[in-house]
C-alpha cells in the first residue's frame, strides 16, 4: 500500500536541486519511494538577492 507525503526541499543552486534535495531526503531516512510530483516551485529573496530554491513535492512512499 502506498501513502503521499508532502516534503519541501531546498537548494540555493536551483528547482531541479531542490526536487533532488527533497527526495533524497526521504531516502536517507529509509523510505521506500515510489514515485513524486513536483506541486509548486517557489524562492526566497533576502536582502534583495535570490537566495534559495524551493520545490514542494508529494511522493508516494510504502506503508
Amino acid at each position: 500500500m502506498l501513502k503521499m507525503i508532502e516534503v519541501v526541499g531546498v537548494s540555493p543552486e536551483g528547482y531541479s536541486q531542490a526536487v533532488k534535495e527533497g527526495v533524497n531526503s526521504l531516502i536517507k531516512s529509509g523510505e521506500k519511494i515510489h514515485f513524486f510530483e513536483v506541486i509548486q516551485q517557489r524562492g526566497a529573496v533576502r536582502g534583495g538577492e535570490l537566495k534559495e530554491y524551493q520545490a514542494v513535492i508529494k511522493v508516494a512512499v510504502e506503508t
